[in-house]
C-alpha cells in the first residue's frame, strides 16, 4: 500500500509543481539506507566464542526533492528562493492532501512568501482541493481572502476592545 500512495503522491506532486510554476519538472525519490541485524550464527565453534555475522537490510530512510522551475538548471533544493521553496512546499502538501483528503485542513500563512500571481495559483489549487476537505486558512494576503467562502477576523476599535466579525461571501 505505501508504494503505490507514493507513486500517487509522486504523481500529484509533478502535476502541481508544474501548475504553480506554469511549468518545470519535479520529482520525489525514495531514499534508502541499510540497516544492520546481528543474527547469531548456529556453529557450535562460533557460539562458544560469541561471534556474530552482521546482516544488512535495505530500509527506507527518506525522501529527495528535485524541483527545477521553467528555465531554471536547479540540482538542489536549496539553491531555490524562498517563494521558489514555499511554492515547491505547496506543491507537495497538495499531492498528498489530493492523495489522501483529510476531513478538516488548517494552513497557517503558507503563502506569506509569494506575490500575487503565485497566490491566485495557490488559490486555484484549493478550489480543487476543497470538495472532499474543509479548509481554514490564516492570511493577510488579500488574494487569498477573494477567494474564500467567508472571512472571520478580529478588530480592535480605539477604546482598545476586540471585535469579531465574520463575513459571508
Amino acid at each position: 500500500r505505501r508504494g503505490k500512495a507514493f507513486k500517487q503522491i509522486k504523481k500529484e506532486f509533478s502535476r502541481y509543481f508544474a501548475l504553480l510554476f506554469e511549468g518545470g519538472k519535479a520529482d520525489l525519490l525514495e531514499v534508502y539506507g541499510d540497516e544492520e541485524l546481528d543474527d547469531e550464527l548456529e556453529d557450535d565453534e562460533l557460539e562458544h566464542t560469541e561471534k556474530k555475522k552482521q546482516r544488512k537490510k535495505k530500509i527506507l530512510t527518506g525522501i529527495d526533492i528535485t524541483a527545477c522551475p521553467p528555465g531554471k538548471k536547479i540540482k538542489n533544493i536549496q539553491a531555490l528562493s524562498g517563494g521558489e521553496r514555499t511554492m515547491t512546499s505547496i506543491a507537495l502538501v497538495c499531492a498528498i492532501l489530493h492523495t489522501n483528503p483529510p476531513p478538516f485542513v488548517l494552513l497557517d500563512e503558507v503563502e506569506a512568501a509569494l506575490d500575487e500571481a503565485n497566490t491566485l495559483r495557490f488559490t486555484k489549487i484549493l478550489h480543487e482541493l476543497r470538495a472532499p476537505s474543509q479548509f481554514l486558512l490564516i492570511t493577510h494576503n488579500r488574494a487569498t481572502m477573494h477567494a474564500a467562502d467567508a472571512l472571520y477576523g478580529v478588530t480592535m476599535g480605539n477604546n482598545g476592545v476586540s471585535t469579531l466579525l465574520s463575513v459571508q461571501i
